[in-house]
């Protein structure tokens, strides 16, 4: 088992390096990366649900849809992030326990006392440090965890917190934690670049893993591809999106748009017989800021626009 380290910082590669050595590649082993400031939510996650739409858009901040299910994470280069990949039947079926071994026994090394919260993901001291999730592909997996390091918790706590809730549906929703960073405690410190360092010779020392290994160069091709085809295409970030309803208000009266596969597929509620508008001409519209402009002439949709992406 070899390991890899990524050389990009841009969340949409990294999550097709997860996709290359989830579905392309023949070897087991892990992947270290790190991604700038983003959010990337699970697989079948509203991003409605998820976000501060107009907090993401005041600090510009891009949001991706991965490969595995799980909840809402933020990522920045404070935080540290390992994708654990093979054949399923190498490890056995729990990959959750597998993989959580190496990262607590890494953590006691450097003084850390991390525990299992009880989920997925590791606690210090009553707070998140680390959450995982995985994806199956016929008899391969990628189990992938984060680890907080000294990522920026307040835009953490910000963007991951969407208000009052707008929408009904069916999927997954995020499990609010408290989180911490690792360096908080000021004995423990490394720099950021140190603590990866020390987490790759760990894993290579570990007795598992080979040597750290070059990304092979036939791979980046299905990486571009994945990033620009996939990760980078708004029909996978926002309109893969399961069916929902997003409440919203027509002069002061409830509405509700059904969103199916990015379209409107329905309008309901006590405000939607107005004069000079037909209602059914927003079906089969888009759910975009551009598309509200364009039926909300009347200004009737009361701060919708804001919280469209």
């Amino acid at each position: 088992m070899d390991v890899f380290v990524s050389p990009e910082t841009d969340p949409a590669v990294n999550l097709g390096l997860e996709g290359f050595f989830l579905e392309h590649y023949e070897g087991e082993g892990c992947l270290l990366y790190r991604n700038t400031p983003s959010i990337i939510i699970g697989k079948n996650q509203n991003p409605y649900r998820e976000l501060n739409i107009p907090v993401c858009k005041e600090k510009g901040l891009p949001f991706f849809r991965r490969l595995s299910g799980g909840g809402a994470v933020y990522h920045d280069l404070g935080n540290l992030n390992t994708a654990f990949f093979g054949v399923r039947k190498s490890v056995g079926e729990n990959l959750y326990e597998r993989w959580k071994e190496p990262m607590i026994q890494f953590l006691s090394y450097g003084g850390w006392k991390a525990i299992c919260d009880g989920r997925n993901g590791l606690e210090l001291d009553g707070c998140k440090i680390s959450g995982s999730a995985q994806a199956l592909k016929r008899d391969r997996y990628l189990h992938h965890a984060t680890l907080l390091y000294s990522a920026d918790l307040s835009v953490l706590k910000l963007c991951l917190n969407p208000g009052s809730v707008l929408v009904e549906g069916q999927a997954i929703h995020s499990v609010r934690s408290d989180v911490t960073n690792l360096s908080v405690d000021e004995n423990l410190k490394l720099s950021m670049e140190s603590f990866q360092n020390s987490w790759l010779q760990f894993l290579v020392l570990w007795g598992e893993f080979g040597k750290q290994q070059t990304i092979p160069e036939e791979g980046w091709i299905t990486v571009k591809k994945l990033a620009e085809t996939k990760f980078n295409q708004r029909s996978w970030n926002v309109d893969r999106t399961p069916p929902f309803k997003l409440k919203a208000s027509i002069n002061d009266r409830p509405l509700k748009l059904g969103i199916k596969k990015g379209l409107i597929s329905a309008v309901e509620g006590d405000g939607i017989v107005e004069k000079g508008l037909n209602f059914k001409n927003w079906i089969g519209e888009p759910l975009t800021k551009e598309t509200i402009q364009k039926i909300n002439t009347h200004g009737i949709l009361n701060h919708l626009e804001d919280l469209i992406l």
